[in-house]
């Protein structure tokens, strides 16, 4: 397991410590390990994996990233390479959509203070009612789920200056393989 605290702050020492202290026991149980935990001043990420399967936890409260918030997001294959995961993932909220198309969907506010134990039992029981298929390794629904957000996304864009000055705009070819693969 890769673990890395760079400066945290406290919010975020808080937040990653109560994701292992109520998330990992329960994910557990299906299998998954702790795999990277990543904490600094504004932003957390911790990737829990079983086999091919990941579960990445992530929050952010930079400046910029307001309203601040936190996401669930599952996924197959190589968690550690950007790319590969941001095409071949979905957010828990989307199987949450699916299987319960009345309820809110969104990504989870980042809790302060006393809000951040509820929030994240909160969202462990989110885990476990709407995915629990995945955590026992059945992929349906996450491929029905990924099939969907990708088929509507729009590969990565990549903007040149040409020789008059002017912007082009093109496919970046990666992701443009990817989308084709995981839609």
């Amino acid at each position: 397991m890769k673990k890395n605290l760079i400066n945290p702050s406290e919010e975020h020492k808080l937040f990653g410590d109560t994701i292992l202290d109520l998330i990992s026991p329960e994910i557990e149980k299906f299998g998954f390990e702790t795999h990277r935990i990543k904490i600094e001043k504004y932003f957390t990420e911790i990737v829990f994996r079983k086999d091919k399967q990941y579960i990445k936890v992530s929050g952010t409260t930079y400046l910029t990233d307001y309203p601040y918030h936190y996401n669930i997001v599952l996924g197959e294959g190589y968690s550690d390479n950007f790319l590969e995961s941001d095409w071949n993932s979905i957010a828990l909220w989307r199987l949450k959509s699916l299987t319960d198309p009345e309820t809110n969907t969104n990504e989870f506010a980042f809790p302060f203070g006393d809000e951040v134990r509820f929030s994240i039992a909160n969202a462990c029981r989110e885990i476990i009612q709407y995915a629990e298929p995945f955590l026992q390794g059945d992929l349906t629904l996450f491929l029905k789920a990924r099939s969907e957000h990708n088929r509507i996304r729009e590969p990565y864009k990549i903007y040149k200056r040409d020789a008059n000055g002017n912007y082009t705009t093109s496919y970046e070819p990666n992701s443009v393989a990817l989308k084709k693969k995981y839609s």
